[in-house]
Order: structure tokens, then C-alpha cells, then sequence
């Protein structure tokens, strides 16, 4: 669905289910987090084809220690992210890094991979490194699969790896400066934010 200057255009609605029991959404040390979207796109709400999609994503996060003033903890994340029809326009099809929070893909450049689904799994170990939680670290993988035109889902995996330092920034609500850095096959990069990836 693209015109003549390589445009096309989607509109629609979603219908979302979301359970969430993390005590804290920007820095989680525990609980689970579940949501689930699908999304209808209508030629007759505008897009250039009828097209729709479903996204699921499941994390749950792991503590190791009773202190809940110290971070020592595993954050387990994965996704699938399928579309459900022929006529879906390039830039909608599933991709790494085009998350629901754009937050997928550390070490890998993004937009790396897209295809018609895409499955993604991330596990990140989070520990303090002082005392009073100043600072701290993390340890990461990943590996996603799409169908693609050069791959085959569940049969041709990327990988990634790497680490970060954690700077506390506000004490209160857990806000940390988070400096990433992650490497793939042919790509490595750095990635800075104020709250955990996921």
C-alpha cells in the first residue's frame, strides 16, 4: 500500500488488555507485567489497505534478596508481534526497536530486522554495586527471530549481549541514569536513559 513517493498511511483502533503488578514501573524489582493489543487498521477509517496485527508481551522479574532497598534481581522480557494480513505497508510490518516503548534491540542497530512476525527475548541481571545503591550494574542478553525475506522465524536467531552502569539519580521513585552499551554481529552501540529498559 504505497503510492508513487514510496507514503502510505494507516489509521485505526486497538483494543488493549493490560495486567501489571511491578510496585514500580519505572525501576521493577518484582511482579509481572502482561499486555496484549490487537489493532485493526480499516480502509474506510483511511488506510490505504485493511490490515491487523496482534502484539503480546509477557516480562517477570526475579529478586534474589529480601532487602528492598538493594537491587539484586533478574528481568526476564519477551514479545511476539505478528501481522495478520498480505497488504501491510513496509514500515508497519514488525521490527526490532519499534516496540510499544521503542525499547527492544540493545546492541542491535534498529530497524535491523523486520518481517511479517517477530519474536523477542531479553534477559537482563541488575545488582548495586555501593551500598546505598549510588551505583550499580547490569549484565544483558537478547535474541530475536523474524520471517523475512532472508530469515525463517524460530530457525535463524540474532543475538546480542552486553552491560551497563546504573547512576542513581532520584532515590524516591528509583530513577536511575542508565549508560548501556551492546554488541551484535556487525553492530555495537551505546544507550542512554533515566529509567530501566524494561
Amino acid at each position: 500500500g504505497t503510492d508513487d513517493f514510496g507514503r502510505s498511511l494507516s489509521s485505526g483502533l486497538s483494543f488493549n488488555i493490560l495486567y501489571d503488578t511491578r510496585s514500580n514501573s519505572i525501576n521493577p524489582m518484582d511482579g509481572y507485567y502482561a499486555y496484549f493489543q490487537y489493532r485493526l487498521n480499516p480502509s474506510f477509517l483511511g488506510s490505504d489497505n485493511t490490515w491487523s496485527s496482534v502484539y503480546l508481551d509477557l516480562r517477570k522479574y526475579l529478586r534474589f534478596t529480601e532487602d528492598p532497598s538493594r537491587q539484586n534481581m533478574l528481568g526476564i522480557w519477551g514479545y511476539y508481534w505478528s501481522v495478520l494480513d498480505r497488504k501491510v505497508p513496509y514500515l508497519d510490518l514488525p521490527s526490532v526497536g519499534w516496540d510499544v516503548y521503542n525499547r527492544s534491540g540493545r546492541g542491535f542497530d534498529q530497524n535491523r530486522f523486520r518481517g511479517r512476525h517477530l519474536i523477542y527475548l531479553e534477559a537482563e541481571y541488575r545488582r548495586d554495586i555501593t551500598n546505598n545503591g549510588l551505583l550499580g550494574f547490569v549484565l544483558f542478553t537478547n535474541a530475536n527471530t523474524v520471517s523475512g525475506v532472508n530469515s525463517q522465524i524460530l530457525k535463524d536467531w540474532n543475538q546480542a549481549i552486553g552491560g551497563g552502569l546504573r547512576i542513581k539519580f532520584n532515590k524516591s521513585s528509583g530513577t536511575n541514569i542508565a549508560i548501556d552499551f551492546g554488541k551484535s554481529k556487525g553492530f555495537s552501540g551505546f544507550q542512554v536513559g533515566l529509567d530501566e529498559v524494561f
